[in-house]
């Protein structure tokens, strides 16, 4: 009939019989996929009877494609359990070089934003000053998005609290002038609260700071941790205080989740601009020796 759409035939070149070789490829390769993405995803050897529940495929299949991925070198045996080779870090550090950490963080930064309709950033520490490195969002009631390169003082903030915990005591009250021991509405801080809110934010793994914008506002903050353990960064949320009181648990879990996400990045990558001020921050130099 004129103008029907075509059939699948055997004539018609699109056409391809259940079993054919290029359905079969098709599937082997979606099956493969599978079996990196799980070991990836789970960021920890596995046996191939864990691969075989996890990605629901037959034994035999799982065993096959396995035996291929590890005459290729895209994984590697070790114990009886697999996990990525060579050729998986090569792609992926190919991949991270050519975008930077940077453009990949911002993504992250973009991502978290629009889950969560608040303002995200990544800060760092220079000189004794909280530095705002990257930053992406917007937030009501006028808080608008700070300029990239912001300098703070360090004493207000949640991500100073983060960022400083693996100091020794006497080498944060050395460059800390007791004067600038206030909080974000001007009070004076104690060197015991903030030391006691450092050690807090260590064991819970974030840090809340409530005050700015005459207590309309809070900042929630967590670590960045590179391959070496060091906290380098500090990814931050700015968040109206009735959603931080009313919602605590759904902004932490998506903030804690990036950081995860972050964080991977720095250990298969380097930001040297972050490592850098991390060296001079720990390594004995510093505006108030």
């Amino acid at each position: 009939m004129p103008g029907a759409p075509a059939r699948l035939s055997r004539k018609n070149p699109r056409y391809h019989p259940r079993g054919s070789p290029a359905m079969q490829r098709a599937r082997g390769t979606d099956r493969i996929l599978d079996i990196l993405e799980c070991l990836a995803r789970e960021n920890r050897q596995m046996s191939r009877a864990e691969l075989t529940e996890r990605t629901g495929m037959p034994r035999s299949t799982v065993y096959a494609l396995t035996d291929l991925l590890l005459q290729r070198g895209w994984l590697e045996e070790g114990g009886g359990a697999l996990q990525l080779g060579p050729q998986a870090s090569f792609l992926s550090n190919a991949y991270l070089h050519q975008h930077g950490f940077e453009q990949l963080a911002r993504r992250i930064l973009s991502e978290l934003s629009a889950a969560t309709g608040t303002l995200t950033e990544i800060d760092v520490v220079e000189d004794w000053v909280h530095v705002v490195a990257l930053s992406e969002g917007r937030m009501a009631q006028g808080y608008l998005r700070p300029i990239e390169g912001a300098r703070l003082p360090l004493m207000p903030t949640a991500a100073a609290r983060v960022m400083l915990a693996e100091l020794p005591e006497e080498t944060i009250r050395r460059n800390i002038p007791d004067d600038d021991m206030r909080d974000v509405a001007g009070n004076p801080v104690s060197w015991e609260s903030f030391l006691a809110e450092m050690k807090a934010g260590q064991v819970k793994g974030y840090v809340t700071v409530t005050g700015w914008l005459e207590g309309t506002v809070t900042t929630l903050a967590c670590p960045l941790v590179d391959g070496q353990g060091r906290i380098l960064a500090s990814l931050c949320m700015i968040v109206e205080t009735r959603e931080i009181q009313e919602n605590l648990h759904f902004h932490l879990v998506r903030l804690q989740e990036a950081a995860r996400k972050l964080s991977g990045i720095m250990q298969r990558t380097s930001w040297p601009y972050a490592e850098q001020l991390w060296q001079k921050l720990h390594g004995g130099t510093s505006g108030g020796s």
